[in-house]
This record gives structure tokens, sequence and C-alpha cells, in this order.
């Protein structure tokens, strides 16, 4: 990759710090992974947030990027060439500068329709196994996951994110990390009436960091490449019920020191920082700032500091006046600058570019199939209370509206909180009688009635006593 585009092994020395600063380089210790630092001064992994408006040459600046984390350093006794993730999207093929050595990773559980967006043709169909160096296919994010350990270090792979969301609601139901599980709900099982509104498909990507940061240490070395981080985690975000955001960013932001621990490293392109939630602002240790003709921020003035940094090394403007292909990276005790190579696109790539569309699967379970696969009976509910919904990996009672929550069929578990749709009766704990998850609701002190009853159930209850009643 270095020789195709006239890129020189790396070195350290290159990068020699400004005058006054520590001895080692700061972008050298972004880059060089080392689990015990000979030649830098950072152990484990590392991030990073790349400033830079449109035209300033991040597209390039991330290619080069990927390329230099590839690299097996001969100065450095241990292996530590990255497994780089760089974030497919349906709308953006960056990627295709290095496509010749692609591996491309599309979910199992979806329709995959690619096309050339070409301006001077039009569009026409795209075969992404003629495209890729290669094609590759998971199931869920720790299938995913488990691939990924099994490739070699310093290979370059593309994933696109899974719109049926299989196994992330489950990784949140595991991970000590939230107090109940995330919604994942793909478009296609949406149905806002009973309380279920359709994920964005760049949530699953809070699924996959967790999955690759709590069940993914056997991978290696491991670094993301994600542009358009505004988009994922953004400033405006709220905590809607259907979506909630805000808990997915709270996710992400207490998985930030564990990942680096993990080996596994973040690097997020934006234009602004202002549109990154602040949760997320506050961990980036390192900064990049591209030549895009906006001043760095200064010491002698705090406000123009990023979010979580408590010092700036640079006394006075160093970028407004740099050139493309230069840029200037920082942390609170040091700075340096920094080039990069032109990675150039292939000449047939120069006018068009791929998006890729991922639909519902061409056959989705049937609900009989599901609850053969996944519970030996049916439950029994008051229709009036609850509604039911299946798919192939959960079966849950939604509460009707104006109530809400819901409760999960196949383990027992309370998902959002029990709101009782009935005015003057409210819901009391689920306990387990005879092997059975009973539902009761109640008016004030009178006698429970029974509204439901789950057949089986994996999750283990405190034994409570409770009078019976007939069912609603």
């Amino acid at each position: 990759m270095r020789q195709k585009f006239g890129i020189p092994p790396f070195k350290p020395d290159d990068y020699v710090p400004e005058p006054g600063q520590v001895k080692s380089g700061v972008y050298p210790d972004l880059v060089v992974h080392e689990r015990d630092p000979t030649v830098t001064t950072t152990p484990r992994g590392t991030d990073a947030f790349i400033k830079g408006d449109r035209g300033s040459g991040k597209s390039t600046k991330a290619a080069s990027l990927a390329i230099r984390l590839l690299e097996d350093f001969p100065f450095v006794d241990e292996m530590n060439a990255n497994k780089v993730i760089w974030r497919g999207s349906p709308a953006r093929s960056e990627w295709l500068r290095l496509k010749d050595w692609a591996t491309v990773w599309l979910p199992e559980h979806a329709t995959v329709e690619a096309t050339w967006e070409d301006e001077d043709a039009g569009r026409y169909d795209a075969d992404i196994d003629a495209v890729a160096r290669d094609v590759r296919y998971y199931e869920d994010v720790l299938d995913l996951v488990d691939q990924l350990a099994e490739q070699q270090p310093g290979t370059f792979n593309v994933v696109y994110p899974d719109p049926s969301f299989s196994g992330c609601r489950e990784l949140t139901e595991e991970t000590q990390r939230v107090g109940e599980p995330l919604p994942f709900v793909p478009t296609w099982e949406a149905d806002p009436s009973e309380g279920r509104h359709a994920t964005p498909l760049t949530d699953w990507w809070f699924a996959f960091i967790l999955a690759r940061t709590e069940h993914g240490t056997h991978i290696g070395w491991t670094a993301l490449i994600f542009d358009e981080v505004g988009d994922f985690v953004p400033q405006s975000a709220r905590n809607s019920p259907g979506r909630r955001l805000w808990d997915k960013i709270e996710l992400l932001r207490s998985l930030w020191a564990e990942s680096r621990r993990a080996r596994f490293s973040q690097f997020y392109f934006g234009h602004y920082e202002e549109n990154v939630h602040e949760k997320i602002r506050r961990e980036f240790k390192w900064r990049i700032q591209m030549p895009d003709g906006s001043p760095n921020p200064v010491k002698n003035v705090r406000g123009t500091w990023p979010l979580g940094f408590d010092n700036i090394p640079m006394t006075s403007d160093l970028t407004s006046g740099l050139p493309i292909g230069t840029g200037l990276c920082y942390n609170t005790a040091k700075f340096s600058y920094f080039g990069w190579k032109d990675v150039a696109e292939a000449p047939e790539d120069e006018t068009r570019w791929l998006r890729v569309r991922l639909g519902a699967p061409t056959q989705l379970p049937s609900t009989a199939m599901a609850a053969e696969a996944d519970a030996p009976a049916e439950p029994e509910f008051d229709d009036s209370v609850f509604a039911s919904w299946q798919n192939q990996v959960d079966h849950r009672l939604y509460v009707r509206d104006p109530g809400s929550g819901w409760i999960s069929v196949a383990t027992g578990a309370v998902g959002d909180e029990l709101v009782s749709p009935v005015e003057g009766m409210t819901f009391d704990e689920p306990v387990v009688e005879d092997g059975e998850v009973v539902v009761r609701m109640r008016r004030n002190d009178d006698e429970s009635v029974v509204v439901a009853r789950l057949p089986s159930t994996s999750r283990s209850f405190k034994s409570a006593s409770g009078s019976g009643g007939e069912t609603a």
C-alpha cells in the first residue's frame, strides 16, 4: 500500500517537536501502539478527534491514517499492526481508495443493493464482489467480532451495519453498564402506535463498540476510523423512549477508557467540535487540526480550548495558513506538525461513488417458526392490557396506550417500566409461580387481577406471595 501511493516508512524521529516541547513526539504517540511503551510514552490504545471542514483533505487523511495504522513498525519489539475497521456508510464510499486491500463485511440478515452513482453515466448496478478484495458476511455483532479475531493483523476491513440489529439489544441486556436493555428496532418491525419506533442504522455502532470492548480483547490491536461523527453522537441528542440516544451515548462514554485497555483505538472525523456530544468530546486525549483555514486553540485564550482539555501547549496561531496535506496534532502537553501523501482515487472512481442500501431480509421468519424455536407454549394475556410482538430473536408483551413498557416473554425481564393503561390501576412486580411469570394489576389495596402468564422463564425472581385471581 505504501509503495503504491509513495508513502515512506514511518519514522518517529521525523516528527521533531517544537522548541521547548518534550522529546517524544505527540503524533508518533497517537499512531504507534505498544502495550509496554519503549518508543512512545502511551500504553495501549489511543483516540483522536480530527477536525476539518470540507476541502481540508479529510478523506485523504483518513486513508493515509489507515495505512499508517496497518503498518508493522520495525522499531517496536512486538507485533503492533492494527486491524483497521472503516465505517461503511450507505451514502459514502471514500474507502474505495483502498479497495484493492479491502475486506467488506455485510450483514447476513439484510438485503444489500449496491449501485454506482456516476456523475457522467448516471446510476447503474454495482457488484461489490468485483470491487473489493473480499466480501464476507456476519450474523450478528458477536459473530463479527469472532470473525475479525480470525483476520490477520494489518488487514483493512470495511464494515456495513446491520439493519436487523441482530444481537444488539441482547448485548445491552448482558452488560453491567446500563440499567436496562437499550432499544434496537428494525424499520420493518417498527409500530409507533405500539411504542416501537425504528432505530436509525447508525445506532448499530454503539453495539459494535460494546461488543469489541467487552467481548473482543482476543482480536488484538484494532483501530476504528469513523467519518461524520456528528451524525453518530450529536450534541442535540435526546432520550426519547423509542431510541434512548442519550443513554447510548452514555454507554459509549463508559466504554472509552476500557476500550483503550482492550487495545481498541478510535479515530473520529468531523466538521465542528460543537456538533459532537459533550460527553464524548471530553474523552478525547488527542486532537488533530486539519488545514481548513481556521486557527488552532491557543494557551492564553481559554475560550478556544477543546472541551475536556485543561491546558493548550500552543501559544500562537499555527494552522490558519497550512497547506492541504499538513496538519497539527496536539494533546494537553505537546504538539507537532505532520504531513501525509495524497492517496488518490482510482481513475474509474473519480466521477462515481458507491451507494449501498441495506434493507429487510428477503424472508422474515414467521411468528409460528419463532415461537416453535423460542418458546414451548404461548403466553396468556389480557389483550386489552397487552399487545404481543415477536421477531426471530425476541418475543415481548407491550402495554397498550396510554400505558407504556414491555416484558420479555423469553426471559421474563421487564424492559421499560410497566405503566398501566387503565386509570386507577397499577402493575404489581411480576413474580414466579409454578414455573410461570405472573403479571398482576390492582386498584389501590383491592384484590389483584392476573393480566398475563408467561409459560417459562430463564430469569430468577425473588419469591413473592400474591393473592390469586381470575385471569382478566
